[in-house]
């Protein structure tokens, strides 16, 4: 299983007056926007912060996504809308520089 999986960094800015409002969304993530995030084959989301920028780990199993899945456009828009007005600049892929691995690892 572990073959299928997937990591993705990626990394984000906060307003400075926006950090209080974005850390009491994620208190409160609906139900609705986890399920669609599991429903999508992700297996794990941790955010971190570090002062106004943001690193979202994402590890996926695209195998694990439901191919008929049901989205909620409305609730994914304004989950969107509420998150987005947080940044002073949105969520893209970092860049990996290094990488090691156990000598007995298969990866």
């Amino acid at each position: 299983m572990a073959a299928n999986r997937v990591t993705e960094i990626k990394v984000a800015h906060l307003h400075p007056d926006q950090v209080e409002r974005y850390e009491q969304l994620h208190r409160d993530i609906p139900a609705g926007n986890e399920q669609h995030m599991r429903e999508a084959g992700i297996i794990s989301l941790r955010i971190f912060r570090e002062g106004l920028t943001l690193f979202m780990v994402v590890e996926s199993d695209p195998s694990l996504a439901l191919p008929d899945r049901v989205i909620n456009h409305e609730l994914e828009e304004e989950w969107h809308r509420l998150t987005g007005e947080c940044f002073s600049s949105i969520w893209w892929d970092a860049s990996e520089i290094y990488k090691l691995h156990r000598e007995d690892s298969k990866a």
